[in-house]
């Protein structure tokens, strides 16, 4: 019963998203605030790290869907598209292309690592052996995810002082 709760659950997560997602039109006309543009572009990344956690969700349930994340891949895909359609600010993509990075390692964890580690679960009867694999996935996984962060920080943060302005908030971690 719980499990289709959260089946459930997450499916009106994947269509909220989606929609949302849909529903954000950048329509290339261009930010006049720098601060609008930071929101803009914090939004897209909050979205993909919820996706990520959604995705960390499924990734050890015993639900045989759980194996299949091309669907959080997917949605990672629509939300990058928004990044990629979103122009320059004041002649700058460094930001927006830090955030477009970000989001192609979100992407690739998700067709990679966490798939990986789904398999494991579904594949390894021995508890240890496969509690082993899967550590070792997520130490990996943690580091490359550390330098995607840390890049993406960096420009966040250069973007914010060339155009002089106090970041209010950080995408979840």
């Amino acid at each position: 019963m719980r499990m289709k709760h959260f089946l459930l659950m997450a499916t009106l997560f994947t269509g909220f998203m989606a929609a949302l997602t849909s529903c954000g039109d950048t329509g290339k006309k261009g930010f006049t605030r720098a601060e609008d543009y930071d929101r803009y572009i914090t939004s897209r990344i909050t979205q993909m790290q919820q996706i990520l956690f959604a995705v960390q969700k499924v990734t050890g349930s015993e639900d045989p869907a759980s194996g299949d994340l091309s669907r959080f891949a997917l949605q990672i895909d629509s939300v990058t598209k928004n990044l990629k359609e979103l122009p320059d600010y004041n002649g700058n993509i460094s930001y927006r292309d830090a955030a477009i990075r970000l989001a192609d390692f979100y992407k690739k964890s998700v067709s990679g690592s966490y798939t990986e580690i789904a398999k494991v679960y579904k594949d390894v009867k021995d508890t240890t052996m496969a509690d082993n694999k899967v550590n070792e996935l997520i130490i990996k996984l943690q580091e490359e995810e550390t330098l995607a962060d840390d890049a993406f920080v960096k420009e966040r943060e250069a973007f914010a002082a060339r155009n002089k302005i106090r970041l209010e908030e950080e995408p979840v971690k």
